[in-house]
């Protein structure tokens, strides 16, 4: 019996305390600017450290805000970053526009894309694959022009059906369909439908590094690239 007077004893201060820490919870609340008036509050409260020792609520507060300060230090940093490298690929979209409206025909604007991806945005590999019906335009300019009814394009059939970007893993299919011989050696890839109206063909990047091209990426510039390109294009293959 004594024992569970005990217990009972317990179990109501515990409840007390309870319900006195709540009402100074709800008294801090009603009145935030407490220390504010009571500075010296801030001498004798004391906070749990991690090292095991007690800080000053003062201290903690100012271990707080360093610690905010340099995560928004890291965070502009990082909007640092993506602002230059926006402006970098600003750049070349910009120079890739004024060189495509400057080809001559179709084996001009091919040249300068395939120079612009492995020069400026080092990708190992890069292909063009131009749809055609023409038997004869496809045996002369054989691994550009391809045969819009081959039936390896089904490997691409999605991608092109909602003419999207895409980076990352390819099927091996994919690959080999693309970069022949070079395919084992490419561990990552993106596909970049060329539309204008209907589809014209695609481009192919490939790289070494697996990292280069995944999907995590963002496609806009890329896609815009291929509007580009399909703009180009169109206007040469109509000629």
């Amino acid at each position: 019996m004594k024992q569970e007077l005990n217990n009972e004893d317990i179990s109501t201060e515990q409840e007390q305390q309870l319900a006195t820490e709540l009402q100074l919870v709800s008294m801090l609340r009603e009145n935030a600017d407490i220390l504010n008036r009571h500075p010296e509050l801030l001498k004798v409260l004391e906070l749990a450290h991690q090292s095991g020792g007690a800080v000053s609520l003062i201290e903690r507060q100012v271990a707080i805000l360093r610690s905010q300060l340099q995560e928004q230090e890291k965070r502009m940093l990082e909007l640092m970053d993506v602002a230059r490298d926006n402006e970098r690929l600003s750049k070349i979209r910009h120079r890739l526009a004024i060189e495509l409206f400057s080809s001559h025909d179709t084996d001009d604007v091919i040249s300068t894309v395939l120079d612009t991806f492995k020069t400026e945005l080092s990708a190992d590999h890069a292909v063009v694959k131009l749809f055609s019906k023409d038997k004869e335009q496809i045996e002369q300019s054989a691994g550009l022009f391809v045969d819009v009814d081959d039936e390896a394009l089904t490997a691409f059939k999605t991608m092109l059906q909602h003419k999207n970007t895409v980076c990352g893993r390819s099927t091996d299919e994919q690959k080999a369909y693309l970069f022949a011989d070079k395919a084992e050696e490419i561990k990552s890839v993106a596909v970049i439908p060329l539309v204008a109206g209907a589809n014209l063909g695609l481009i192919g990047l490939g790289a070494n590094d697996a990292m280069r091209f995944n999907s995590s990426m963002g496609t806009d510039f890329l896609s815009h690239i291929g509007e580009l390109v399909s703009a180009s294009l169109a206007v040469h293959l109509e000629q």
